[in-house]
Protein backbone atom coordinates (compact mmCIF):
# COMPACT_ATOMS: atom_id res chain seq x y z
CA UNK A 1 0.00 0.00 0.00
CA UNK A 2 1.35 3.39 -0.93
CA UNK A 3 1.32 5.69 2.07
CA UNK A 4 -0.24 9.14 1.63
CA UNK A 5 1.90 12.27 1.91
CA UNK A 6 2.48 13.05 5.57
CA UNK A 7 3.90 16.56 5.47
CA UNK A 8 6.86 16.68 7.82
CA UNK A 9 6.57 12.94 8.39
CA UNK A 10 8.84 12.61 11.43
CA UNK A 11 9.14 9.00 12.52
CA UNK A 12 9.16 9.97 16.22
CA UNK A 13 6.09 11.77 17.60
CA UNK A 14 6.82 15.07 19.34
CA UNK A 15 5.84 15.77 22.95
CA UNK A 16 2.38 17.29 22.89
CA UNK A 17 0.91 19.44 25.62
CA UNK A 18 -0.82 17.32 28.24
CA UNK A 19 -3.97 18.06 30.26
CA UNK A 20 -4.15 17.27 33.95
CA UNK A 21 -5.53 13.82 33.22
CA UNK A 22 -2.22 12.56 31.84
CA UNK A 23 -3.20 8.93 31.35
CA UNK A 24 -3.47 6.52 28.44
CA UNK A 25 -6.84 6.62 26.76
CA UNK A 26 -7.21 2.86 26.29
CA UNK A 27 -5.29 -0.33 26.92
CA UNK A 28 -2.70 -0.74 24.19
CA UNK A 29 -4.04 -4.14 23.16
CA UNK A 30 -7.38 -2.54 22.25
CA UNK A 31 -9.06 -5.54 23.83
CA UNK A 32 -12.36 -3.73 24.28
CA UNK A 33 -12.94 -3.42 20.53
CA UNK A 34 -14.14 -5.98 18.00
CA UNK A 35 -14.28 -8.71 20.63
CA UNK A 36 -16.76 -11.51 19.87
CA UNK A 37 -20.01 -11.03 21.76
CA UNK A 38 -22.95 -13.33 22.31
CA UNK A 39 -25.15 -10.42 23.30
CA UNK A 40 -27.66 -9.32 20.68
CA UNK A 41 -28.44 -5.61 21.03
CA UNK A 42 -31.89 -4.06 20.48
CA UNK A 43 -33.51 -7.43 19.85
CA UNK A 44 -36.98 -5.86 19.91
CA UNK A 45 -36.11 -3.89 16.74
CA UNK A 46 -35.03 -7.08 14.99
CA UNK A 47 -38.33 -8.74 15.98
CA UNK A 48 -40.28 -5.73 14.75
CA UNK A 49 -38.38 -5.79 11.46
CA UNK A 50 -39.20 -9.49 10.97
CA UNK A 51 -42.87 -8.90 11.85
CA UNK A 52 -42.98 -6.03 9.35
CA UNK A 53 -41.45 -8.26 6.67
CA UNK A 54 -44.09 -10.90 7.40
CA UNK A 55 -46.88 -8.29 7.15
CA UNK A 56 -45.47 -7.03 3.84
CA UNK A 57 -45.35 -10.61 2.53
CA UNK A 58 -48.91 -11.31 3.67
CA UNK A 59 -50.22 -8.16 1.99
CA UNK A 60 -48.53 -9.12 -1.27
CA UNK A 61 -49.84 -12.70 -1.15
CA UNK A 62 -53.37 -11.35 -0.83
CA UNK A 63 -52.87 -8.76 -3.57
CA UNK A 64 -51.16 -11.15 -5.99
CA UNK A 65 -54.00 -13.66 -5.65
CA UNK A 66 -56.56 -10.95 -6.26
CA UNK A 67 -54.54 -9.59 -9.17
CA UNK A 68 -54.31 -13.00 -10.85
CA UNK A 69 -58.05 -13.45 -10.57
CA UNK A 70 -58.58 -10.21 -12.50
CA UNK A 71 -55.98 -10.74 -15.23
CA UNK A 72 -58.78 -11.76 -17.60
CA UNK A 73 -60.35 -8.32 -17.06
CA UNK A 74 -57.67 -5.80 -18.02
CA UNK A 75 -60.15 -2.90 -18.08
CA UNK A 76 -61.34 -1.08 -15.01
CA UNK A 77 -64.98 0.08 -15.42
CA UNK A 78 -65.78 3.26 -13.51
CA UNK A 79 -69.19 4.40 -12.25
CA UNK A 80 -69.90 6.34 -15.42
CA UNK A 81 -69.01 3.36 -17.64
CA UNK A 82 -65.55 4.63 -18.57
CA UNK A 83 -62.98 1.87 -19.16
CA UNK A 84 -59.37 2.36 -18.03
CA UNK A 85 -56.91 0.02 -19.77
CA UNK A 86 -53.40 -1.07 -18.78
CA UNK A 87 -50.65 -0.57 -21.36
CA UNK A 88 -47.51 -2.70 -21.75
CA UNK A 89 -44.08 -1.66 -22.96
CA UNK A 90 -42.08 -4.18 -24.97
CA UNK A 91 -38.32 -3.90 -25.58
CA UNK A 92 -35.88 -5.79 -27.82
CA UNK A 93 -32.24 -6.97 -27.72
CA UNK A 94 -30.94 -3.46 -28.50
CA UNK A 95 -31.58 -2.47 -24.91
CA UNK A 96 -29.53 -5.43 -23.70
CA UNK A 97 -26.51 -4.24 -25.70
CA UNK A 98 -26.96 -0.73 -24.36
CA UNK A 99 -27.38 -1.95 -20.78
CA UNK A 100 -24.27 -4.18 -20.78
CA UNK A 101 -22.05 -1.59 -22.44
CA UNK A 102 -23.36 1.09 -20.08
CA UNK A 103 -22.46 -0.99 -17.03
CA UNK A 104 -18.91 -1.38 -18.37
CA UNK A 105 -18.58 2.32 -19.17
CA UNK A 106 -19.96 3.57 -15.85
CA UNK A 107 -17.80 1.10 -13.92
CA UNK A 108 -14.70 2.33 -15.75
CA UNK A 109 -15.59 5.98 -15.12
CA UNK A 110 -16.26 5.34 -11.43
CA UNK A 111 -12.98 3.49 -10.98
CA UNK A 112 -11.13 6.28 -12.79
CA UNK A 113 -12.55 8.91 -10.44
CA UNK A 114 -11.66 6.72 -7.46
CA UNK A 115 -8.01 6.67 -8.59
CA UNK A 116 -8.16 10.43 -9.19
CA UNK A 117 -9.35 10.96 -5.60
CA UNK A 118 -6.30 9.17 -4.30
CA UNK A 119 -3.79 10.98 -6.52
CA UNK A 120 -5.32 14.48 -6.66
CA UNK A 121 -7.15 14.75 -3.34
CA UNK A 122 -5.92 18.29 -2.57
CA UNK A 123 -7.06 19.66 -5.93
CA UNK A 124 -10.44 17.91 -5.76
CA UNK A 125 -11.21 19.12 -2.23
CA UNK A 126 -10.57 22.76 -3.15
CA UNK A 127 -12.15 22.62 -6.60
CA UNK A 128 -15.26 20.78 -5.38
CA UNK A 129 -15.81 23.49 -2.74
CA UNK A 130 -16.13 26.20 -5.41
CA UNK A 131 -18.04 23.80 -7.65
CA UNK A 132 -20.68 23.24 -4.94
CA UNK A 133 -20.96 27.00 -4.34
CA UNK A 134 -21.39 27.62 -8.07
CA UNK A 135 -24.03 24.88 -8.40
CA UNK A 136 -25.97 26.27 -5.43
CA UNK A 137 -25.83 29.77 -6.94
CA UNK A 138 -27.01 28.53 -10.35
CA UNK A 139 -29.82 26.55 -8.75
CA UNK A 140 -30.97 29.67 -6.91
CA UNK A 141 -30.75 31.71 -10.12
CA UNK A 142 -32.89 29.23 -12.07
CA UNK A 143 -35.39 29.07 -9.19
CA UNK A 144 -35.82 32.86 -9.37
CA UNK A 145 -36.09 32.75 -13.18
CA UNK A 146 -38.84 30.15 -12.75
CA UNK A 147 -40.75 32.42 -10.38
CA UNK A 148 -39.86 30.61 -7.15
CA UNK A 149 -38.50 33.66 -5.37
CA UNK A 150 -38.42 32.18 -1.87
CA UNK A 151 -36.37 29.08 -2.67
CA UNK A 152 -34.24 31.01 -5.13
CA UNK A 153 -33.37 33.49 -2.41
CA UNK A 154 -32.56 30.68 0.02
CA UNK A 155 -30.14 29.03 -2.41
CA UNK A 156 -28.49 32.31 -3.39
CA UNK A 157 -28.06 33.35 0.24
CA UNK A 158 -26.62 29.93 1.11
CA UNK A 159 -24.03 30.13 -1.67
CA UNK A 160 -22.96 33.63 -0.60
CA UNK A 161 -22.69 32.65 3.08
CA UNK A 162 -20.59 29.56 2.31
CA UNK A 163 -18.33 31.57 0.00
CA UNK A 164 -17.80 34.23 2.70
CA UNK A 165 -16.79 31.45 5.11
CA UNK A 166 -14.10 30.21 2.72
CA UNK A 167 -11.30 31.38 5.00
CA UNK A 168 -12.72 29.22 7.78
CA UNK A 169 -13.24 26.22 5.50
CA UNK A 170 -9.81 26.43 3.86
CA UNK A 171 -8.14 25.93 7.25
CA UNK A 172 -9.85 22.52 7.50
CA UNK A 173 -9.02 21.42 3.95
CA UNK A 174 -5.54 19.94 4.62
CA UNK A 175 -7.01 17.61 7.24
CA UNK A 176 -9.78 16.50 4.88
CA UNK A 177 -7.21 15.93 2.13
CA UNK A 178 -5.08 13.72 4.37
CA UNK A 179 -8.06 11.70 5.56
CA UNK A 180 -9.27 11.23 1.98
CA UNK A 181 -5.82 10.07 0.84
CA UNK A 182 -5.58 7.66 3.77
CA UNK A 183 -9.05 6.20 3.25
CA UNK A 184 -8.57 5.58 -0.46
CA UNK A 185 -5.26 3.84 0.33
CA UNK A 186 -6.91 1.62 2.93
CA UNK A 187 -9.69 0.80 0.47
CA UNK A 188 -7.11 -0.48 -2.00
CA UNK A 189 -5.62 -2.65 0.73
CA UNK A 190 -9.03 -4.07 1.67
CA UNK A 191 -10.90 -4.47 -1.66
CA UNK A 192 -13.52 -6.46 0.23
CA UNK A 193 -15.03 -3.10 1.21
CA UNK A 194 -15.87 -2.45 -2.45
CA UNK A 195 -17.35 -5.96 -2.69
CA UNK A 196 -19.58 -5.14 0.30
CA UNK A 197 -20.69 -1.90 -1.36
CA UNK A 198 -21.47 -3.73 -4.63
CA UNK A 199 -23.42 -6.37 -2.69
CA UNK A 200 -25.40 -3.65 -0.97
CA UNK A 201 -26.10 -1.97 -4.31
CA UNK A 202 -27.23 -5.26 -5.85
CA UNK A 203 -29.48 -5.97 -2.85
CA UNK A 204 -30.93 -2.48 -3.05
CA UNK A 205 -31.68 -2.86 -6.78
CA UNK A 206 -33.36 -6.24 -6.28
CA UNK A 207 -35.40 -4.87 -3.38
CA UNK A 208 -36.41 -1.80 -5.42
CA UNK A 209 -37.65 -3.94 -8.32
CA UNK A 210 -39.59 -6.14 -5.91
CA UNK A 211 -41.10 -3.10 -4.21
CA UNK A 212 -42.09 -1.43 -7.51
CA UNK A 213 -43.81 -4.63 -8.62
CA UNK A 214 -45.56 -4.86 -5.25
CA UNK A 215 -46.62 -1.21 -5.46
CA UNK A 216 -48.08 -1.66 -8.95
CA UNK A 217 -50.01 -4.81 -8.00
CA UNK A 218 -51.34 -3.42 -4.72
CA UNK A 219 -52.36 -0.14 -6.35
CA UNK A 220 -54.22 -2.03 -9.06
CA UNK A 221 -56.00 -4.32 -6.58
CA UNK A 222 -57.03 -1.65 -4.07
CA UNK A 223 -58.01 0.79 -6.80
CA UNK A 224 -60.38 -1.83 -8.21
CA UNK A 225 -62.27 -2.05 -4.94
CA UNK A 226 -62.36 1.72 -4.51
CA UNK A 227 -65.10 4.14 -5.48
CA UNK A 228 -63.54 5.88 -8.49
CA UNK A 229 -64.97 8.47 -10.84
CA UNK A 230 -63.83 10.90 -13.52
CA UNK A 231 -63.96 14.58 -12.55
CA UNK A 232 -63.28 17.65 -14.63
CA UNK A 233 -61.37 20.59 -13.17
CA UNK A 234 -62.12 24.26 -13.81
CA UNK A 235 -59.45 24.24 -16.52
CA UNK A 236 -61.33 21.49 -18.35
CA UNK A 237 -58.84 18.75 -17.53
CA UNK A 238 -60.11 15.30 -16.57
CA UNK A 239 -58.69 13.25 -13.74
CA UNK A 240 -59.65 10.07 -11.94
CA UNK A 241 -60.63 10.55 -8.28
CA UNK A 242 -60.87 7.56 -5.91
CA UNK A 243 -62.49 7.75 -2.48
CA UNK A 244 -60.84 4.86 -0.70
CA UNK A 245 -59.05 5.17 2.60
CA UNK A 246 -57.73 1.61 2.35
CA UNK A 247 -55.85 2.49 -0.86
CA UNK A 248 -54.30 5.53 0.82
CA UNK A 249 -53.28 3.55 3.91
CA UNK A 250 -51.75 0.79 1.80
CA UNK A 251 -49.72 3.36 -0.15
CA UNK A 252 -48.46 4.90 3.10
CA UNK A 253 -47.52 1.48 4.47
CA UNK A 254 -45.73 0.43 1.29
CA UNK A 255 -43.70 3.64 1.30
CA UNK A 256 -42.82 3.08 4.95
CA UNK A 257 -41.62 -0.45 4.13
CA UNK A 258 -39.56 0.93 1.25
CA UNK A 259 -37.93 3.57 3.46
CA UNK A 260 -37.18 1.21 6.35
CA UNK A 261 -35.78 -1.66 4.28
CA UNK A 262 -33.66 0.71 2.18
CA UNK A 263 -32.22 2.32 5.30
CA UNK A 264 -31.45 -1.09 6.80
CA UNK A 265 -29.63 -2.21 3.64
CA UNK A 266 -27.64 1.03 3.49
CA UNK A 267 -26.72 0.95 7.17
CA UNK A 268 -25.71 -2.72 7.15
CA UNK A 269 -23.22 -1.78 4.41
CA UNK A 270 -22.04 1.25 6.41
CA UNK A 271 -21.57 -0.73 9.64
CA UNK A 272 -19.70 -3.49 7.80
CA UNK A 273 -17.33 -1.08 6.05
CA UNK A 274 -16.87 0.97 9.24
CA UNK A 275 -15.84 -2.21 11.04
CA UNK A 276 -13.11 -2.84 8.47
CA UNK A 277 -11.74 0.68 8.77
CA UNK A 278 -11.93 0.38 12.55
CA UNK A 279 -9.81 -2.76 12.41
CA UNK A 280 -7.24 -0.89 10.31
CA UNK A 281 -7.21 2.07 12.72
CA UNK A 282 -6.79 0.07 15.94
CA UNK A 283 -4.89 -3.04 14.86
CA UNK A 284 -2.81 -2.28 11.75
CA UNK A 285 0.72 -1.73 13.04
CA UNK A 286 -0.01 -3.09 16.52
CA UNK A 287 1.70 -6.08 18.13
CA UNK A 288 -1.42 -8.20 17.66
CA UNK A 289 -1.78 -7.22 14.00
CA UNK A 290 -4.94 -6.94 11.93
CA UNK A 291 -7.13 -10.05 11.50
CA UNK A 292 -6.85 -11.89 8.21
CA UNK A 293 -10.49 -11.41 7.12
CA UNK A 294 -11.87 -8.25 8.73
CA UNK A 295 -14.56 -7.81 6.08
CA UNK A 296 -16.25 -11.16 6.76
CA UNK A 297 -16.10 -10.76 10.54
CA UNK A 298 -17.43 -7.21 10.31
CA UNK A 299 -20.30 -8.32 8.05
CA UNK A 300 -21.14 -11.15 10.46
CA UNK A 301 -21.31 -8.68 13.34
CA UNK A 302 -23.52 -6.26 11.36
CA UNK A 303 -25.95 -9.04 10.43
CA UNK A 304 -26.13 -10.64 13.88
CA UNK A 305 -25.35 -8.91 17.18
CA UNK A 306 -25.62 -5.37 15.80
CA UNK A 307 -28.55 -5.96 13.43
CA UNK A 308 -31.14 -4.85 15.99
CA UNK A 309 -29.31 -1.55 16.51
CA UNK A 310 -29.26 -1.04 12.75
CA UNK A 311 -33.01 -1.71 12.55
CA UNK A 312 -33.64 0.70 15.45
CA UNK A 313 -31.74 3.65 13.97
CA UNK A 314 -33.11 2.96 10.49
CA UNK A 315 -36.67 2.91 11.85
CA UNK A 316 -36.33 6.47 13.15
CA UNK A 317 -35.24 7.75 9.72
CA UNK A 318 -38.02 5.76 8.01
CA UNK A 319 -40.65 7.33 10.26
CA UNK A 320 -39.43 10.83 9.36
CA UNK A 321 -39.45 9.95 5.66
CA UNK A 322 -42.97 8.53 5.94
CA UNK A 323 -44.24 11.67 7.66
CA UNK A 324 -42.73 13.76 4.89
CA UNK A 325 -44.39 11.52 2.28
CA UNK A 326 -47.76 12.06 3.99
CA UNK A 327 -47.26 15.84 4.08
CA UNK A 328 -46.27 15.92 0.40
CA UNK A 329 -49.37 13.89 -0.46
CA UNK A 330 -51.57 16.27 1.50
CA UNK A 331 -49.95 19.24 -0.18
CA UNK A 332 -50.56 17.86 -3.69
CA UNK A 333 -54.21 17.06 -2.89
CA UNK A 334 -54.87 20.32 -1.08
CA UNK A 335 -56.96 22.96 -2.87
CA UNK A 336 -56.58 25.47 -0.05
CA UNK A 337 -53.47 27.57 -0.76
CA UNK A 338 -52.81 28.33 2.91
CA UNK A 339 -53.01 24.69 3.97
CA UNK A 340 -50.79 23.68 1.05
CA UNK A 341 -48.23 26.28 2.15
CA UNK A 342 -48.32 25.01 5.75
CA UNK A 343 -47.86 21.44 4.55
CA UNK A 344 -44.93 22.56 2.38
CA UNK A 345 -43.25 24.34 5.32
CA UNK A 346 -43.76 21.31 7.57
CA UNK A 347 -42.31 19.05 4.87
CA UNK A 348 -39.31 21.36 4.53
CA UNK A 349 -38.69 21.26 8.31
CA UNK A 350 -38.92 17.47 8.30
CA UNK A 351 -36.52 17.34 5.36
CA UNK A 352 -33.95 19.37 7.32
CA UNK A 353 -34.44 17.17 10.39
CA UNK A 354 -34.04 14.08 8.24
CA UNK A 355 -30.76 15.39 6.82
CA UNK A 356 -29.39 16.18 10.28
CA UNK A 357 -30.51 12.83 11.64
CA UNK A 358 -28.89 11.04 8.69
CA UNK A 359 -25.56 12.63 9.66
CA UNK A 360 -26.12 11.80 13.33
CA UNK A 361 -27.03 8.20 12.50
CA UNK A 362 -23.92 7.79 10.37
CA UNK A 363 -21.69 8.65 13.34
CA UNK A 364 -23.81 6.57 15.74
CA UNK A 365 -23.61 3.48 13.52
CA UNK A 366 -19.84 3.91 13.42
CA UNK A 367 -19.88 3.58 17.22
CA UNK A 368 -21.99 0.45 16.79
CA UNK A 369 -19.48 -0.95 14.28
CA UNK A 370 -16.38 -0.29 16.41
CA UNK A 371 -17.62 -0.99 19.92
CA UNK A 372 -20.75 -3.12 19.35
CA UNK A 373 -22.84 -0.69 21.41
CA UNK A 374 -26.66 -0.69 21.55
CA UNK A 375 -28.12 2.15 19.50
CA UNK A 376 -29.18 4.32 22.46
CA UNK A 377 -25.71 4.19 23.99
CA UNK A 378 -24.12 4.83 20.60
CA UNK A 379 -26.44 7.81 20.09
CA UNK A 380 -25.55 9.19 23.52
CA UNK A 381 -21.81 8.92 22.83
CA UNK A 382 -22.32 10.42 19.38
CA UNK A 383 -24.10 13.39 20.94
CA UNK A 384 -21.06 13.94 23.18
CA UNK A 385 -18.83 13.76 20.10
CA UNK A 386 -21.01 16.21 18.17
CA UNK A 387 -21.00 18.68 21.08
CA UNK A 388 -17.21 18.48 21.30
CA UNK A 389 -16.29 18.30 17.60
CA UNK A 390 -19.57 19.24 15.90
CA UNK A 391 -18.34 22.00 13.60
CA UNK A 392 -15.21 20.09 12.64
CA UNK A 393 -17.23 16.94 11.97
CA UNK A 394 -19.71 18.76 9.75
CA UNK A 395 -17.02 20.71 7.87
CA UNK A 396 -14.90 17.61 7.27
CA UNK A 397 -17.97 15.63 6.22
CA UNK A 398 -19.03 18.43 3.90
CA UNK A 399 -15.62 18.90 2.27
CA UNK A 400 -15.28 15.20 1.50
CA UNK A 401 -18.96 15.08 0.55
CA UNK A 402 -18.34 17.83 -2.02
CA UNK A 403 -15.70 15.65 -3.69
CA UNK A 404 -17.99 12.63 -3.74
CA UNK A 405 -20.97 14.66 -4.92
CA UNK A 406 -19.00 16.28 -7.72
CA UNK A 407 -17.83 12.83 -8.78
CA UNK A 408 -21.40 11.54 -8.93
CA UNK A 409 -22.45 14.58 -10.96
CA UNK A 410 -19.53 14.23 -13.39
CA UNK A 411 -20.04 10.49 -13.88
CA UNK A 412 -23.78 11.01 -14.39
CA UNK A 413 -23.15 13.65 -17.07
CA UNK A 414 -20.58 11.50 -18.90
CA UNK A 415 -22.86 8.46 -18.69
CA UNK A 416 -25.73 10.47 -20.15
CA UNK A 417 -23.43 11.63 -22.95
CA UNK A 418 -22.53 7.99 -23.67
CA UNK A 419 -26.23 7.11 -23.93
CA UNK A 420 -26.80 9.99 -26.33
CA UNK A 421 -23.85 8.99 -28.54
CA UNK A 422 -24.97 5.34 -28.51
CA UNK A 423 -28.41 6.25 -29.84
CA UNK A 424 -27.03 8.64 -32.45
CA UNK A 425 -24.17 6.45 -33.72
CA UNK A 426 -25.50 2.89 -33.35
CA UNK A 427 -29.17 3.71 -33.93
CA UNK A 428 -30.48 0.45 -32.37
CA UNK A 429 -33.65 -1.21 -33.56
CA UNK A 430 -35.81 0.33 -30.82
CA UNK A 431 -34.81 3.83 -31.98
CA UNK A 432 -37.60 5.62 -33.85
CA UNK A 433 -36.66 8.95 -35.51
CA UNK A 434 -40.27 10.10 -35.17
CA UNK A 435 -40.03 9.80 -31.39
CA UNK A 436 -36.40 10.89 -31.21
CA UNK A 437 -36.84 13.38 -28.39
CA UNK A 438 -38.71 10.86 -26.22
CA UNK A 439 -36.33 7.95 -26.84
CA UNK A 440 -33.12 9.97 -26.52
CA UNK A 441 -34.41 11.77 -23.43
CA UNK A 442 -35.40 8.53 -21.73
CA UNK A 443 -32.06 6.85 -22.52
CA UNK A 444 -30.03 9.85 -21.33
CA UNK A 445 -31.95 10.07 -18.05
CA UNK A 446 -31.60 6.33 -17.37
CA UNK A 447 -27.88 6.47 -18.22
CA UNK A 448 -27.36 9.39 -15.85
CA UNK A 449 -29.12 7.49 -13.06
CA UNK A 450 -26.99 4.40 -13.78
CA UNK A 451 -23.81 6.48 -13.64
CA UNK A 452 -24.77 8.05 -10.32
CA UNK A 453 -25.73 4.65 -8.90
CA UNK A 454 -22.44 3.07 -10.01
CA UNK A 455 -20.47 5.94 -8.48
CA UNK A 456 -22.34 5.42 -5.22
CA UNK A 457 -20.33 2.22 -4.63
CA UNK A 458 -16.90 3.84 -4.06
CA UNK A 459 -18.65 6.87 -2.56
CA UNK A 460 -20.24 4.75 0.16
CA UNK A 461 -16.93 3.07 0.98
CA UNK A 462 -15.03 6.36 1.20
CA UNK A 463 -17.79 8.08 3.15
CA UNK A 464 -17.89 5.26 5.71
CA UNK A 465 -14.10 5.22 5.91
CA UNK A 466 -13.87 8.97 6.48
CA UNK A 467 -16.57 8.88 9.15
CA UNK A 468 -14.94 5.93 10.93
CA UNK A 469 -11.53 7.58 10.91
CA UNK A 470 -12.92 10.83 12.31
CA UNK A 471 -14.89 9.06 15.06
CA UNK A 472 -11.90 6.91 16.01
CA UNK A 473 -9.64 9.97 16.13
CA UNK A 474 -12.09 11.86 18.32
CA UNK A 475 -12.66 8.88 20.63
CA UNK A 476 -9.16 7.47 20.81
CA UNK A 477 -6.20 9.32 19.26
CA UNK A 478 -3.86 7.33 21.52
CA UNK A 479 -4.42 4.17 19.45
CA UNK A 480 -3.26 5.89 16.27
CA UNK A 481 -0.21 7.33 18.05
CA UNK A 482 0.71 3.84 19.29
CA UNK A 483 0.20 1.99 15.99
CA UNK A 484 0.86 4.56 13.23
CA UNK A 485 2.89 7.48 14.66
CA UNK A 486 3.79 8.92 11.23
CA UNK A 487 0.16 9.24 10.29
CA UNK A 488 -0.65 10.68 13.71
CA UNK A 489 2.08 13.34 13.30
CA UNK A 490 0.73 14.30 9.89
CA UNK A 491 -2.81 14.63 11.24
CA UNK A 492 -1.54 16.56 14.26
CA UNK A 493 0.03 19.17 11.98
CA UNK A 494 -3.27 19.76 10.21
CA UNK A 495 -5.72 19.16 13.08
CA UNK A 496 -4.15 19.93 16.51
CA UNK A 497 -7.36 19.09 18.38
CA UNK A 498 -6.65 15.43 17.67
CA UNK A 499 -4.23 15.42 20.64
CA UNK A 500 -7.21 15.40 23.03
CA UNK A 501 -10.16 13.04 22.85
CA UNK A 502 -13.81 13.95 23.44
CA UNK A 503 -13.49 13.06 27.13
CA UNK A 504 -10.74 15.63 27.63
CA UNK A 505 -7.89 13.12 27.90
CA UNK A 506 -4.63 13.92 26.09
CA UNK A 507 -2.39 11.47 24.32
CA UNK A 508 0.24 9.79 26.45
CA UNK A 509 3.52 8.21 25.44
Amino acid sequence: MQAPSYGAGNSQPPNYAQREENAPLIPKDNSDKFTPSVRYNDVWATILFVVNAAAFTGLNVYSFKSYNQNLAHPFRVLEDGTEVAMNAFVVDHGLTVLALSSIAVTFGLSFGYFVLMQRQAAFLVKFSFFFSVAMTFLLGFFQIMSGHWFWGGVFLLSSVVVLLCYKFWVARMPFSVLILETVTSVTRKYPGTLAVAFSGLFTQIVWSFLWIFSLAVNYSVFQRISNCRIEESDEGKSKMVCDNNSLYMVMIYLNFVMFWNSEVIKNVVHVTISGVFGVYYFFEGSAAGAPSSPTLSSAKRALTTSFGSICFGSLLIALLQTLRYILNSLRSDQDDGLMAFIAMCASCILSCLEGLFEIFNKFAFTQVAIYGKPFVQAASDTWALIKDRGVDAIVNDSLVGNVLGMGSFAIAIMSGLYGYLFIKVVQPSFYDPQDEALVVGAVVVVEMILGAVMMSVPNNVIDSGVTTTFVALAEDPQALLDTKPDLFNAIMERYPDVAVNVRGLAVHH
